[in-house]
This record gives structure tokens, sequence and C-alpha cells, in this order.
């Protein structure tokens, strides 16, 4: 996969990590959501911002619109972001 740098990076943490998750690429919010996201908080978002990322890697969309996916998915399911 494509490491696919974003401009403006975020910020996430939950409370089940208990520690801030840095996302600058479309890999690491990728590697993110299948494998670190609270296995309980999986909303439409969740599911839109999977959908993203696979768009953006495949080059249907551009990388900022799938990190505004990211950003969807964890206001809905109750993860905090930092540097919208």
């Amino acid at each position: 996969m494509d490491r696919q740098w974003w401009d403006h990076p975020l910020m996430l943490e939950t409370r089940h990590l208990g520690r801030a998750i840095r996302i600058n690429s479309t890999e690491r919010a990728a590697g993110f959501l299948l494998n670190e996201w609270p296995k309980e908080k999986t909303g439409r978002a969740y599911e839109g911002a999977k959908q993203a990322l696979l768009d953006a890697v495949e080059g249907r969309i551009s990388t900022e619109a799938a990190r505004s996916a990211m950003i969807a998915a964890a206001r809905e399911d109750g993860v905090f972001v930092y540097g919208e």
C-alpha cells in the first residue's frame, strides 16, 4: 500500500488505549481502523471511513477526503480527535 502522507496529521485518543495515536497517512489510518479501533465502536461512519481509505488508495478520492471520513468516524464513535 502506498503510504499517501497527509498534509495535516490527526491525533486520536480512545479510553481503551489510554494514549494518543498519531495518524499521518492513509496507510496508518487503515491500520488503526482495522487493528486498534475499539471493537464495540463500529458505526456507520466507521464503515464509511474504511471504504474511503480503500478509495483513496485506489485513487478514486483524495487523501483529504479519506482524512475527513476518519474524523467523522472518530466523532461518531467517541474517539477524541486533535488536529482537525
